[in-house]
């Protein structure tokens, strides 16, 4: 019984210090993606919580061209919750106006969380020259 006991203890103090903080510091991260599958999606948001709940001092921006915009978009978006409650934490989703263009989209289409940069890829250099480090999302 005593051992039993002792195993749900330290059971139990893993997943408490598992959810801990484990940084202060400001990392930059800048994360690309290019995925428009929704289960992509999901496991995506739930990789930036994980993110935030052991650095919430990081610096996030999520730069989203060709199928990636999908996740923002108005119509029907079942994140719409999750993606305000992380713009509330700080992190900063653009759509590439590119990737507008190409696929004929208005920017009234995309939640209003949503900004816009002129070009994904550029973005993604001018972060990595400024000291940002660089993540692919998605598959």
């Amino acid at each position: 019984m005593k051992n039993l006991l002792s195993f749900f203890i330290l059971l139990l103090m893993f997943n408490v210090a598992h959810a801990q903080v484990t940084s202060q510091s400001e990392h930059k991260i800048i994360f690309q993606l290019t995925d428009g599958d929704p289960e992509i999606h999901t496991k995506f948001l739930r990789q930036l919580n994980n993110v935030l709940t052991a650095a919430p001092n990081a610096k996030i921006e999520v730069v989203t061209h060709g199928m990636g915009v999908d996740l923002l978009f108005q119509e029907n978006n079942r994140f719409d919750k999750e993606l305000n409650t992380l713009k509330e934490l700080g992190v900063n989703f653009v759509v590439c106006e590119n990737t507008l263009k190409q696929r004929k989209l208005n920017k009234d289409q995309f939640l209003p969380l949503a900004n816009f940069v002129p070009s994904a890829i550029l973005e993604l250099v001018i972060k990595q020259e400024q000291g940002w480090i660089y993540i692919k999302a998605g598959g």
